[in-house]
Order: structure tokens, then C-alpha cells, then sequence
């Protein structure tokens, strides 16, 4: 019985088991249903009672197993509200439809993921609200995903909380599947599969700094189109931090068969129709840095820049450079991650490129303008290139040069890492013309200290520069002129270790030429050369003048002491050089001048005052030059010297010629090149007054300070006639009778001369003038004549001559004296 009554009590419990599981069973069958039921006519409620904004539909369905949700004819608005961080929304939507949205993920791991999304007809506005500011809260990342977007025929505004744009459109129809996103910062951030996109009137704001607007974007089959792109600056330029605010409008840009990849944006052709980029100064020398690794590889086939132009201006739009046309093509172009670590950031294989009506302002006084550059690959042709003054300056010199064509040939230059490695086959530059006005006061710059020597090599087959003409002004009046010139540099090379040098290259050969040249050389004179050639180590210069300004009695006005007036020619001056060094570490080192057919003549007038300033030896003033000098050997040939000087009320000039004048100067030396020799030797031969046979050998060592020389010469059948040229002015006596020869053997140093001196001849009269009249004093005549030797019978005994150095008078007017002191103790 007791068992009986157990089993019983079993049975009904496990019937009561099964009925409450199968009222679980039951519930948890009908409850998604019934929760489908309920959210699908109380979830616009829900979002009414719950949410600020107000929703009304139409036709509203929701599939919880299947995540889709439809609706039509949906308007929203942002209910009355003081809450300034809710996003203020108001617009309609014809059709919505989601397809596949995973709810309950949404629901239980906050994972928000969408399949397809379609609106037909959206007419949304759009107004974000504050963000709100929570403290020590870690923003989290929201799991959300869209596969497929599609929209139909959508006018969208967004602004954001401070009213300004941040998105608009009109007539937007956008179509993009197999959406894929990346986390990886340095990559693309959404890529798709499949895309068309068709929209009106389009505003987007890219940060705080810039929008983008398009007239027009079309975009399907993996082509694009856009009308009137414009990427616009919204702030002030002192705002930016950067050197530069950009400004770009194009009116049609276009991309063929492009694919874009999570790491890749490979594009066929790329083409901009009128790109205008203004770029604005903002005056800042630094700007913070904000590097990012960039892991993207960009390939463009074809990029085409048609009649585009650029404007470069300070803050107050003064315009410092600008580019009225161009066109730019560049084929094969690559940017990755290895080519932007390059001075150039992105490769390419060939290039057209052509700029018209270029201008670029270097400082306040100078600018360059370019009538054309056109570069076809390794070519580049610049025409009608000017560097000119837009300003004049007192203390800055400044230039206007230009020139008809620049042809740079074969450019093959590259960086290599941060190397730039410069590789011409030719530069030409053609007709330069080369204006310098000099200012008038020039102030000294303070030495800047050498920065780092620029990482650079330099290959160039040859620098051809072509008919050029140059001229220099200052104050209105030619300082140089220089009719023509032409330059040619073959094998041009330099490096690092180059740069540095005094000569920033090395060239293999050269040839310079210039003729025409004029040029002020100093307060009283101007320089002339017929022509001037250098081919290296050998310089030629043809019909070498070097003049006065002014005439005789004009000079003697402007002299406040006593000057010689110098007037040189020369048919051509011939120099070999050894191994000079022109710059910072000046050395001359010259083997060979030849001076040929010089014409010199020196007049010096007594009447001005006595300038008392001292005079040094020569061998004093080659020790005085700064640098080392030597010179093997100077040659003078063919040329004549002539000296005359007036003494007061003289009645004529006293006159000195050096005809047929030759001589043969060895070892002209500063004393500073170790291991040259320091003695200097002079050997002339010449026609004293045209018709004397003279040889004069002058020896001295420039490295002896006490200025010891020694000099000796012979004058041979000079007539009365001419000697009393200069006796006559300098001891007021005339001679008659004949000259056979006088010779002189001197030694000398700073402060004396003197030594033998010879005088034959026959048949000599003195007659002693009157130094204020002209006229003969016949009774000191006739008695000095009494004790005057008629003849010098044999060979004349020698007369010792001593003659202190006025130290204020010139070598030569010592030895000239020397030679008078002679003549005196002979005649007089």
C-alpha cells in the first residue's frame, strides 16, 4: 500500500515537471515572436517617450531573427529641449530599410553590426550637439560595422554644435558594398569593393582648418569625376601651425580605373583642369611636428595638370611668387613608405611640364621673372628669364640680368637618400645681359658663420654661356661696362669636400673671352682691353688701355699735392700661370708675362705742393703685398716709356723717352712662397731719347729689409739736343758738342745712392740760362767755359758720386739724381 502511494507522488511530480518545461519551452518559442509583435508597434513609442526627438512613420516592420527593420514616410525632429549637448535633427526619410542587423549582439555584447542599410529620399538637418566633458572616463571604442551602403536621391546638412558646416549635399545617390575599415592609422581608413556615388552641391569639413567643396561628384566603375573641388582654409593664417595655408580649386578634376586597397590606392589616369593654388605665408620659422609612420603605397600611371596656376603670398597678400599657366604630366608616379623618407617624397619615370609668366620676389629689391619653362623628360627650356631690381638701395647692390634662353641638357639628377646627386649633360644660357647698380655706400656685413656644406654632388658636361654683355652703375655713372663675353666650362664637378674649397667646383677645361671691355679704375683714370681671352693657365689681352679721365691742366686742379699722371697702352699683355689660387687663401704663382708694344707716358707738374708722404722701395712694396706672389719671368718687348715733368715758370717740360724699350724681369717675388728664390733681376735694353743705345742691369732682394740694391747702365751717342731736354730743367744750363757715353755703377739702399760715375766727349760747351727769363747768361757762360774741359781724352777717370735719398721721392727720381750729381761734378 505505502509503495503504491509513492510511486503516485513520483508520478505528480514529474508531471508537474514537464508542464512547467513546457511552459518554458512554450514562452521561449512564442516570446521573440511576441517581443517581435511588441517592438513592431511599440518601438516608435519607445523612441518618442525615451529619446529627445519625435519620430512619426509609416508602415513600420522589424524581423528580430532576421535583423531587418523597414519603415516609410519617417520624419524626426529634436523635441524643445535646454540641453545644448542633444543633437538637433530634423528631416524626412521616404523609405528606410536594414538588412541583417545582428540585434541581439547589439543587445548583450555591444556589437553593432549591419549588413545593408538603403534610404530612399532622406532630407535630413542635422546640428551636433556639445560634447560632454567627463573626467578620468576612457572614451571606448564602439564595435560598428556597415557592409552595404545605399542612398537615393539624399539632401543632408550637418553642422556642428558652434553652427558651422561640418557636411552638406544635395541629390546624393551613394552605393558602396563589401565595406571593409582598418584600425591602422597609417593606412586607408575605409576601402570598398564596389562604389557609385552621385551627389550636388557637397561640403565637408576636414578639420578646423580646411573644408572641401564640390560642385559635382560622380563616381561609379571605378571612375571619378568632380566639378569645382575647392579645398578652403576657414581660419586666420596666424592660427595655422604650419608654414603655409593652401588653397586649392580645380574645376574638373578625373581618376580612370582606380582600385583602392586597405594599403594601396593604384589609379590609370589622373587629370586636373584649371588647378588655382594660392599658398599664404604665415610668417612662422618652426611649427611642431606631428610625424607619422606611413604605411600606404600610392601609384598614379598618367597625372595630368592642365592650364593650372599657382599665387605665393604673404599674410597681407602681397605677392611674393605666382605661376599664371601651367601644365604638368608625370608618368609612373610611386609614394611609399620608402620614397617619402626622400628629399622628394614620390618617384615617377618621365615628366612634360611647361610654366608660363613665372614670378618670384627674392627680398624687397629683386624678383625673377620666366616667360616659359618647358621640360620634356631630361630637357628643360627656360625663355625669357629676368633676375630685376624692383627697388633701389644706397647701401645694397642691385641687379637686372636677363636673358633670351637657358636650354639645361640631359637632366638626370636625383636624390640618393639626402644626397642630392646633380647630373647635367649641358647648361646653355644665351644673349645675358648683366646690369649691376652699385650702391654708393656699402655697408659692411658682419662674416656669417658657414652653416653645414650642403650634401650635394655635381656632374655637368658643360657650362656654355653665349653672347653676354655686362655693365655696372653707380650713382648714374658707367663703373664697367663689357661689350661682350662668352664662357665655356667643360667636365664641371663638385662634392662636399669641394664645396668647401675657395672655388665651390672643379672644372676639366675652359675658355673665357670679353671684348669691349670699360671700366672705371679709380678716381682719375678708366681701363680699356680690346678683348681679354683665358683658357686655363694662358690669358691674352689685346689693346690694353689705361687712361686719364682728365686732361692734363684739369688734373693739376683736382690734385692737392703732387701726382704723376699716368697714360699706358699696351698691344697685348700675355699671361701663363703656374698655380695660382684666387679667394680666401690667395696665392699667385705666375710663370710667365709677356708685355708687348707698351706705350707709357708719366707727366708730372711741380707746381702743386710738395707731397711729402713717403716713398718705399720697390723691394719694400713686394714685401708689403699680403698673399705670396712669384713670378718667374716678365718680358716687356717693342715699347717705348716716356717722362715729363714742368717745373715752375720752366718754360719747357722737361722730357725723358725710353724708346725701342725691352726688358727681362726674373723672380718678382713677395718673399712669402717657400723655396722660390727672392732676389729680383732687371735687364733692359732700350734708345734713350729714340737714338741712344742704353742697357741698364738692376738687382735687389726683396727679402732684405734694409732694401740693398745695386744698378748699372750705359747710354751711348746721345745728341746735345736731347740731353738738354732734361739738363736744361734741372740744372738751367744747355751743352753743345758731342756725346760719346756715360756710364753709371751704383749701389744703393732705403736711404742712399751712390758709386762711379763715366762721362766721355768732345768738344763741350756749357751755357748757363736764366731760370725766370729763358734767356743765356753770357757772362757766367763765358767764365764757366774757362774752367769746362773741351774734351775727356782716353777713357775719362770716374767721378765718386754720394747722394742722400730724399725719402719722399721715388726710386727712379733717386737714381735720376744720382745721374745728375754726375753730370755736375763732370760740367759744373
Amino acid at each position: 500500500m505505502k509503495k503504491n502511494s509513492g510511486q503516485s507522488k513520483f508520478q505528480k511530480r514529474k508531471k508537474t515537471a514537464l508542464i512547467v518545461l513546457g511552459i518554458v519551452v512554450v514562452i521561449a518559442l512564442i516570446f521573440p515572436f511576441l517581443l517581435n509583435l511588441y517592438l513592431k508597434h511599440k518601438l516608435p513609442d519607445l523612441i518618442n517617450e525615451k529619446t529627445p526627438y519625435q519620430i512619426t512613420l509609416k508602415d513600420f516592420d522589424m524581423n528580430l531573427f532576421k535583423g531587418d527593420i523597414s519603415a516609410h514616410t519617417i520624419t524626426i525632429k529634436t523635441k524643445p529641449t535646454h540641453d545644448s549637448t542633444v543633437a538637433r535633427i530634423s528631416g524626412n526619410i521616404k523609405s528606410l530599410q536594414v538588412e541583417n542587423f545582428g540585434i541581439w549582439k547589439a543587445i548583450f555584447n555591444k556589437s553593432y553590426k549591419v549588413n545593408t542599410v538603403k534610404l530612399i529620399d532622406p532630407n535630413i538637418q542635422m546640428a551636433l550637439g556639445k560634447s560632454k566633458n567627463k573626467k578620468d572616463s576612457a572614451q571606448k571604442k564602439v564595435d560598428f560595422g556597415i557592409e552595404n551602403i545605399l542612398i537615393n536621391n539624399g539632401n543632408i546638412s550637418v553642422k556642428q554644435s558652434d553652427k558651422k558646416d561640418l557636411f552638406t549635399g544635395k541629390n546624393i545617390n551613394i552605393k558602396l558594398t563589401d565595406i571593409r575599415q582598418s584600425q591602422d592609422v597609417s593606412k586607408i581608413p575605409v576601402v570598398f569593393k564596389d562604389f557609385k556615388i552621385d551627389a550636388h552641391d557637397v561640403l565637408i569639413t576636414v578639420n578646423d582648418f580646411y573644408t572641401i567643396s564640390a560642385g559635382k561628384i560622380d563616381a561609379k566603375n571605378k571612375q571619378l569625376n568632380i566639378s569645382a573641388f575647392h579645398l578652403k582654409p576657414v581660419e586666420s593664417p596666424a592660427l595655422y601651425n604650419a608654414k603655409n595655408v593652401f588653397d586649392l580649386k580645380v574645376s574638373q578634376l578625373s581618376a580612370e580605373n582606380f582600385i583602392i586597397d586597405q594599403d594601396s590606392l593604384i589609379i590609370d589616369k589622373t587629370r586636373f583642369v584649371q588647378p588655382q593654388l594660392t599658398v599664404t605665408s604665415t610668417d612662422k620659422k618652426t611649427v611642431k611636428k606631428n610625424p607619422k609612420e606611413v604605411n600606404l603605397k600610392i601609384g598614379i600611371k598618367d597625372l595630368d595638370l592642365q592650364k593650372g596656376s599657382v599665387l605665393i603670398q604673404q599674410q597681407d597678400k602681397t605677392k611674393t611668387a605666382s605661376i599664371e599657366n601651367f601644365h604638368v604630366n608625370l608618368k609612373d608616379i610611386v609614394f611609399d613608405k620608402n620614397t617619402v623618407k626622400e628629399k622628394v617624397p614620390f618617384a615617377f619615370s618621365t615628366h612634360n611640364v611647361e610654366l608660363e609668366d613665372i614670378y618670384f620676389k627674392v627680398d624687397p629689391l629683386q624678383a625673377v621673372s620666366v616667360k616659359n619653362i618647358r621640360s620634356d623628360n631630361a630637357d628643360i627650356f627656360i625663355n625669357n628669364a629676368q633676375f630685376q631690381a624692383i627697388g633701389i638701395s644706397s647701401t645694397k647692390d642691385v641687379f637686372n640680368i636677363k636673358t633670351e634662353k637657358i636650354e639645361i641638357l640631359n637632366n638626370t639628377s636625383k636624390f640618393a637618400g639626402q644626397q642630392l646627386q646633380l647630373k647635367l649633360d649641358a647648361i646653355n644660357v644665351y644673349a645675358p645681359d648683366i646690369q649691376i647698380i652699385a650702391a654708393a655706400q656699402k655697408k659692411k656685413t658682419a662674416s656669417k658663420k658657414q652653416g653645414p656644406t650642403p650634401n650635394l654632388t655635381l656632374h655637368l658636361g658643360a657650362l656654355n654661356v653665349i653672347n653676354g654683355t655686362f655693365s655696372q652703375k653707380q650713382q648714374g655713372i658707367q663703373k664697367m661696362k663689357v661689350g661682350n663675353f662668352n664662357i665655356n666650362l667643360n667636365t664641371i664637378t663638385t662634392n662636399k669636400d669641394i664645396l668647401k674649397e675657395t672655388i665651390p667646383f672643379h672644372s676639366e677645361n675652359h675658355l673665357i673671352t670679353a671684348k669691349a671691355i670699360d671700366m672705371d679704375a679709380g678716381k682719375y683714370y678708366r681701363l680699356k682691353a680690346d678683348h681679354i681671352k683665358n683658357s686655363g693657365k694662358k690669358t691674352n689681352i689685346g689693346n690694353f688701355a689705361f687712361l686719364p679721365k682728365y686732361s692734363r691742366k684739369q688734373f693739376n686742379r683736382m690734385i692737392a699735392v703732387e701726382e704723376d699722371l699716368y697714360t699706358i697702352k699696351a698691344k697685348s699683355i700675355n699671361i701663363t700661370d703656374k698655380n695660382s689660387v684666387i679667394g680666401g687663401k690667395t696665392s699667385i704663382d705666375l710663370d710667365h708675362i709677356v708685355l708687348d708694344g707698351i706705350d707709357c707716358n708719366i707727366y708730372h707738374d711741380l707746381a702743386p705742393p710738395d707731397d711729402n708722404s713717403a716713398r718705399y722701395m720697390f723691394s719694400k712694396k713686394l714685401r708689403d703685398v699680403k698673399f705670396p706672389l712669384y713670378i718667374r719671368q716678365v718680358d716687356i718687348k717693342n715699347s717705348k716709356l716716356a717722362y715729363e715733368e714742368i717745373a715752375e715758370k720752366a718754360q719747357i717740360p722737361g722730357k725723358i723717352t725710353f724708346e725701342q724699350f725691352n726688358a727681362k724681369i726674373s723672380n718678382v717675388n713677395s718673399a712669402k712662397m717657400k723655396g722660390k728664390p727672392t732676389i729680383v733681376k732687371v735687364d733692359t735694353d732700350f734708345k734713350f731719347f729714340g737714338d741712344a743705345p742704353t742697357d741698364v742691369h738692376w738687382q735687389f732682394d726683396v727679402a732684405n729689409r734694409n732694401d740693398d740694391y745695386t744698378i748699372n747702365g750705359t747710354i751711348k751717342d746721345l745728341s746735345v739736343d736731347n740731353a738738354n731736354l732734361f739738363v736744361r730743367p734741372y740744372l738751367n744750363v744747355t751743352l753743345d758738342g758731342k756725346i760719346h757715353y756715360l756710364k753709371f755703377d751704383y749701389k744703393g739702399n732705403s736711404s742712399k745712392i751712390g758709386g762711379n760715375f763715366y762721362f766721355k766727349y768732345t768738344d763741350m760747351h756749357v751755357n748757363f740760362m736764366n731760370k725766370n727769363t729763358g734767356k743765356e747768361r753770357k757772362l757766367l757762360t763765358a767764365i764757366a767755359n774757362i774752367f769746362v774741359k773741351n774734351d775727356s781724352k782716353g777713357e775719362p777717370d770716374h767721378v765718386e758720386v754720394e747722394k742722400e735719398r730724399d725719402p719722399n721721392r721715388s726710386f727712379f727720381n733717386t737714381l735720376w739724381q744720382g745721374i745728375m750729381e754726375g753730370l755736375k761734378k763732370y760740367l759744373i
